[in-house]
């Protein structure tokens, strides 16, 4: 069996499709943050905790979540941001109020 005749083994491309090109993209290592849409008049009209430093699983004095959950997405601060962006925020499912 001659060597040329064989073809090279070809890598199966993995990724997420990429529109603006005709190569895939490389996979997130790990999945995003569900943002929730807020509606403009909701935000303005209530009252809602939804930042670390209203949960009862939050040490301010380290500025940990004490359950483990990485805290940079739901700060006070992070999220007025991304609601001012895109009108969403991403709501920690393990908010505690006491």
């Amino acid at each position: 069996m001659p060597s040329d005749t064989l073809k090279p083994l070809q890598k199966k491309k993995i990724g997420i499709f990429n529109p603006k090109s005709k190569e895939k993209s490389k996979p997130r290592l790990r999945p995003s943050i569900k943002k929730d849409k807020v509606h403009p008049e909701d935000y303005l009209k209530f009252d809602t905790r939804f930042s670390c430093e209203d949960c009862s699983h939050f040490n301010s004095a380290q500025s940990i979540c004490t359950i483990g959950y990485e805290p940079s997405h739901h700060l006070k601060a992070q999220q007025e941001h991304q609601y001012l962006l895109a009108g969403n925020m991403a709501f920690c499912r393990f908010l505690e109020i006491d």
